[in-house]
């Protein structure tokens, strides 16, 4: 099997980028959700509470990402954050974070028209994470749950000959796709394997929200995909799609 794309999601819940190469690391790949939108509270923001945030899209150039709503483009330098320091939520997780730059952080209010922060995991950054299987421990980014989301392209071909209007596979927001024969292989995954350098390991499949019912180009939401991946991907009371995965070895991944 080869890979066939990439993806890496700098700020949380805003738009993905699609890379040629990346280096895989244990919290996941470099520059993949360091940065998120956090609340008054310090709570992340999403797009299962605000589907416009899809309309954010990030680039990467040179030493900086760019941000662009609209017809406005923010330049971010990837190491750049203030000397504010917040305590900031993802889930259950609280750990500390830089506020990147007090005018970014207004930017972002403005044109989400919600009080919005932009913060970066740095040095001071600590998010451990529990496994029940081996090696029973990761560190993890600002992602849900797992650093890494692996979708396998006969699962979405599978999906889509269900559909009456088949839907773009940037919905799921995977990491790692790869040229799959069998629809869902990727769940049975059980044993350590290697792409390039890198050393990965399945973990279990991915429990889907209603991110994946948001059009990634227009904002919009409908009742689709999960309507009809109900009716053969649903078990103990969730819907499943691709599989979530650690670093077992660090490397690069083309």
């Amino acid at each position: 099997m080869k890979v066939t794309a990439l993806y890496i999601y700098p700020i949380k819940s805003l738009g993905g980028i699609a890379v040629t190469q990346s280096e895989a690391l244990t919290e996941g790949f470099e520059h993949d959700r360091r940065w998120m939108l956090v609340d008054k509270q310090g709570k992340f923001l999403t797009q299962r509470e605000h589907a416009q945030m899809a309309l954010f899209t990030c680039a990467l150039e040179a030493d900086k990402l760019v941000v662009t709503y609209k017809s406005e483009t923010k330049h971010i330098p990837l190491t750049a954050h203030s000397t504010d320091i917040k305590r900031v939520q993802v889930w259950s997780s609280k750990l500390k974070a830089h506020e990147v730059d007090a005018e970014l952080s207004e930017w972002f209010t403005d044109h989400l028209g919600m009080s919005a922060t932009l913060v970066k995991m740095t040095e001071v950054s600590k998010r451990p994470k529990r496994l029940f299987t081996t090696p029973y421990k990761t560190q993890l980014s600002l992602a849900d749950g797992y650093p890494y989301l692996i979708m396998g392209e006969a699962s979405l071909s599978a999906l889509n000959e269900k559909l009456d209007n088949p839907i773009k596979g940037d919905r799921f927001r995977a990491n790692i796709i790869v040229d799959t024969t069998e629809p869902h292989e990727e769940d049975d995954w059980k044993e350590n394997f290697s792409i390039g350098a890198a050393e990965l390991k399945v973990i279990k499949p991915c429990a889907r929200c209603v991110v994946t019912t948001i059009d990634q180009q227009t904002g919009t939401k409908g009742k689709e995909p999960l309507r009809t991946l109900a009716s053969y991907r649903q078990w103990r009371k969730k819907i499943w799609f691709g599989a979530n995965a650690i670093a077992m070895k660090a490397g690069t991944i083309k």
